[in-house]
C-alpha cells in the first residue's frame, strides 16, 4: 500500500518512518540520531472478495488456496481494487544538526502488483476462470506491476518559533532506480464468453471491442521475488529505468505553554528542553512521491490499441507466467498491427497526507490522519490507495503502543490494528482481522523495524536555574 501504512501512529518518536510521511519531521526531532538497520512491511488486499480458507497468520502451514470456493464476493457494483506488495527499508540515518535543523539519508526498495478500476463483471469472470457464459460490456481495468529502489536525502528546518506558534518545513529528494514495470489497462472492453463448438474450436471468449494500453520493461524481475533478493537490489547495476522524485511538507505546532519548557543551565544560559513535546495540537501537511521513472531500456509500449471481433483461445490463456506473458499478450492483443514505442514513464504513488495530533495528557495522544492518492484512475505506475485513520497512542522514548482504526482501500474497508515499539524493535499491523478465526478478511498486512536511536538529553539531567513562567517571552 506504498509507504503510508507502515505505521499509522505518526508518533514523535517515529524517526525515519515519520520522515516518509512528512519530511518536515526531520527538524526538531526527539532524537539526536537514529540508525535504521532494517525494516519491512508486506500486504495483500482487495475490495472484491473475503477469504474464508484455512490459511491464516496463525496457520501458515495450510495451503493458501484462492479458489472460488474459498472466496465470498462483496455485494457492490463499484469498481474493485487489489494490491499485493513488499516494502523494504534501510539502512538509513537521521541526524539532528542543531536545535532548528535536521538531515536524513535513507534507502528503500518497493514492489507491488496492483489493480485499479477493475469492473465487477470482469473480476467475477476471472475468479470463475472465464467459465461464465454471456456478454459483458463497458468493462474497465488498470493493472500495474512495479519494482524500484530509492536513495533519499532529506533536509528540514524550523521556520517560525515565537513560543506559542511553531512551524517547520522539510524536503526529500529521491534518486530512483527502476528494475521492472508492466501495465495493462482499458477504459472500455466489451467481451463475450462463448461455448466451444465446431465453428469456434477452442475459443474461450471473444473481444467484441477493446481500447487498451500495454507496456513492460524487464517483467522477469518479478519472478520469484523474495525478501533477500529485494535487499540485494539496493546495490544492483544495469537497471532498465531511472528517475527523480521528491516529498515536501510542513508541520505547525500550537504551544500555549512554551515557557515551561525553558530552563537556565549551570552556565546561566537559557535553553529549551528538546527532549519533550511542547504542543497542545500539531497539524501536518505533505505531498509525497512526486516524480516518475523513465524506462528506456528493454522497454516496449503500445498506448493506442484498438481491437474488434478478436477471438481468444484457451491455449492463449493457459500457462501465462513472467517468462512468456509478453509474447502471449502480443498474440492476444494483436500488437503487431499497432504502433510500438521503446520507452514509457511509470509514476510514483503521489499522495496528499494530512494529520492532526492532539495531546490529551503527557504521553497520551490522539491522531486523525488522511492520505488521499493523487494518481489518476488510468495512470501508469504504482499508486497509493486512499485511507483515513483515528489512532490513540501512548508514547515515550522506549515504549509506544498505538491502536489505529482505519478506513482503507479508498475509504471502503474498515480495519483495526495494533503497533508496539519497545526500544529498537517495532512490530505491528494495520489490519488484525486475519488474526481472528471468526473473521473473513479482505487481506493481510504486517510490518517490523529495527532501529537504534539516541534521544535528546532531558533538562532534568542538568543543573537547573529558576524556572520560567508559562507566559514568559524569549
Amino acid at each position: 500500500m506504498a509507504q503510508q501504512l507502515f505505521s499509522g501512529s505518526h508518533s514523535n518518536y517515529a524517526g525515519l518512518t515519520g520522515v516518509t510521511w512528512n519530511p518536515a519531521h526531520v527538524a526538531d526531532s526527539r532524537y539526536v540520531l537514529q540508525l535504521q538497520l532494517f525494516g519491512a512491511d508486506a500486504h495483500a488486499t482487495n475490495t472484491a472478495y473475503r477469504y474464508t480458507g484455512a490459511w491464516s497468520p496463525q496457520n501458515t502451514g495450510a495451503d493458501l488456496d484462492l479458489g472460488k470456493e474459498f472466496l465470498t464476493r462483496r455485494e457492490s457494483d463499484r469498481p474493485k481494487l487489489l494490491s499485493a506488495g513488499l516494502n523494504v527499508r534501510g539502512p538509513g540515518l537521521m541526524v539532528r544538526l542543531s536545535p532548528k535543523r535536521g538531515v536524513a539519508f535513507s534507502t528503500r526498495v518497493r514492489s507491488a502488483m496492483q489493480g485499479n478500476e477493475v469492473s465487477e463483471n470482469l473480476i467475477r469472470t476471472a475468479v470463475d476462470k472465464f467459465k461464465m457464459r454471456g456478454r459483458s460490456t463497458d468493462n474497465t481495468f488498470n493493472l500495474n506491476m512495479n519494482l524500484f529502489a530509492e536513495w533519499n536525502a532529506t533536509y528540514g528546518q524550523v521556520v517560525v518559533d515565537n513560543d506559542q506558534h511553531f512551524l517547520k518545513a522539510g524536503l526529500t529528494v529521491k534518486r530512483l532506480i527502476g528494475f521492472g514495470s508492466a501495465y495493462l489497462q482499458s477504459s472500455r472492453a466489451d467481451y463475450e464468453i462463448v461455448e466451444r463448438t465446431a465453428a469456434t474450436g477452442d475459443s474461450t471468449f471473444r473481444l467484441n471491442s477493446l481500447e487498451a494500453s500495454f507496456g513492460y520493461s524487464n517483467a522477469q524481475a518479478f519472478d520469484n521475488l523474495t525478501l533477500e533478493r529485494t535487499v540485494d537490489l539496493l546495490t544492483a547495476r544495469g537497471a532498465p529505468g531511472a528517475g527523480w522524485g521528491a516529498d515536501i511538507g510542513v508541520v505547525y505546532e500550537n504551544r500555549p505553554n512554551a515557557g515551561q519548557y525553558r530552563y537556565i543551565d549551570k552556565k546561566g544560559v537559557e535553553r529549551i528542553d528538546h527532549s519533550r513535546n511542547k504542543y497542545r495540537y500539531r497539524l501536518s501537511a505533505s505531498v509525497t512521491d512526486l516524480g516518475s521513472i523513465l524506462y528506456d531500456k528493454e522497454a516496449t509500449a503500445f498506448n493506442n490499441i484498438r481491437a474488434t471481433n478478436a477471438s481468444v483461445s484457451e491455449a492463449d490463456l493457459e500457462g501465462i507466467d513472467f517468462d512468456n506473458f509478453d509474447a502471449r499478450f502480443d498474440r492476444i492483443l494483436r500488437t503487431q498491427t499497432h504502433t510500438r514505442t521503446t520507452e514509457f514513464r511509470a509514476g510514483l504513488p503521489t499522495a496528499l497526507n494530512l494529520d492532526l495530533d492532539y495531546c490529551l495528557r503527557p504521553h497520551l495522544y490522539a491522531n486523525v490522519s488522511v492520505s488521499q492518492g493523487l494518481r489518476g484512475r488510468y495512470a501508469i505506475g504504482m499508486r497509493s490507495f486512499s485511507f483515513a485513520a483515528l489512532t490513540p497512542r501512548f508514547e515515550s522514548n522506549w515504549l509506544e503502543v498505538a491502536a489505529p482504526i482505519s478506513l482503507i482501500n479508498g475509504y471502503q474497508t474498515l480495519a483495526y490494528g495494533l503497533m508496539l515499539r519497545l526500544g529498537a524493535i517495532t512490530i505491528g499491523s494495520n489490519d488484525l482481522s486475519p488474526v481472528f478465526s471468526s473473521s473473513n478478511p479482505y487481506g493481510v498486512n504486517g510490518y517490523f523495524q529495527v532501529a537504534l536511536s539516541l534521544a535528546n538529553r532531558g533538562a532534568r539531567l542538568k543543573k537547573h536555574g529558576p524556572a520560567r513562567l508559562p507566559n514568559a517571552t524569549r
